[in-house]
């Protein structure tokens, strides 16, 4: 074998070496690169839960409290019958404002994943699983009775009751609290145009009692769900306040406006 053809031979070989090394090296950094990428999913992930655990169970906690003391304890027909007019208004517009306080941070829960590719992290996939059941009770037209939202509907009221706020920080956004909800009401027809129906409807949940209002049973036995999720060892609110409304029918219908 001439020198020509060792050199050729050694030249080929040490190419194949080399393409063997780089392929070698590229799959061990695509494969750090995704366990990097994984470790920021789960880290994104942790932190929307921290961040929004507390503001998100409070606030499903007061609207499944409402829900069970409107249903299960005559409390609207006591303030809504009392008499007083000044009970009246804060049964009804506290009842809508508990709603709607929720909605605003389901919405603002939306908008910080919205970007965030979370979908392969089980806790982040459990915890919108959670929150799409809260919102199908609400929106579908298979359930009769008042307060129906739909899924837009319930985005919009979630963006309007959220309030831009600069701080040392930034820029915050914030949820409006009740006594800025009710000043709200009595000063932006825009804003008030939002809950105009809803307000009227307490009195209708009232009126069917709880066999009439099996949507409101629904929503607040998935507001149990989201609890339990999100306070499993009963480290914020107790494990004994989580008592479901009973259901009057099984099953859920399947709605015939999934998307409404």
């Amino acid at each position: 074998m001439g020198p020509e053809i060792v050199i050729a031979v050694v030249s080929a070989a040490v190419s194949l070496i080399s393409v063997a090394v780089t392929y070698r090296t590229a799959v061990v950094t695509h494969r750090l690169q995704e366990q990097a990428r994984s470790r920021d999913k789960v880290e994104l992930a942790e932190e929307l839960f921290r961040r929004y655990r507390v503001p998100l169970l409070w606030s499903a906690e007061a609207l499944q409290d409402r829900l069970h003391n409107a249903l299960s304890r005559n409390l609207l027909r006591q303030y809504l019958h009392s008499g007083d007019s000044e009970d009246q208004h804060y049964v009804r517009h506290n009842t809508v404002y508990v709603l709607a306080e929720h909605l605003a941070w389901l919405e603002v829960l939306h908008r910080e994943q919205r970007f965030l590719d979370l979908e392969s992290v089980k806790s982040t996939k459990e915890l919108f699983t959670a929150i799409q059941r809260i919102h199908h009770p609400l929106a579908t037209d298979a359930l009769p009775g008042p307060f129906r939202v739909f899924r837009g509907h319930q985005r919009a009221i979630g963006e309007v009751m959220l309030n831009r706020v600069e701080s040392p920080e930034g820029a915050v956004t914030e949820v409006l609290g009740y006594a800025a909800f009710c000043d709200r009401l009595n000063t932006d027809p825009t804003f008030a145009s939002w809950f105009a129906r809803l307000l009227k409807e307490v009195d209708d949940v009232e009126a069917r009692g709880q066999r009439g209002n099996e949507r409101l049973v629904r929503l607040q036995n998935e507001l149990v769900e989201l609890i339990e999720l999100l306070d499993p060892e009963g480290e914020w609110l107790p494990l004994e306040q989580r008592e479901r409304l009973q259901r009057t029918t099984p099953v859920l219908p399947t709605s015939r406006t999934p998307n409404g």
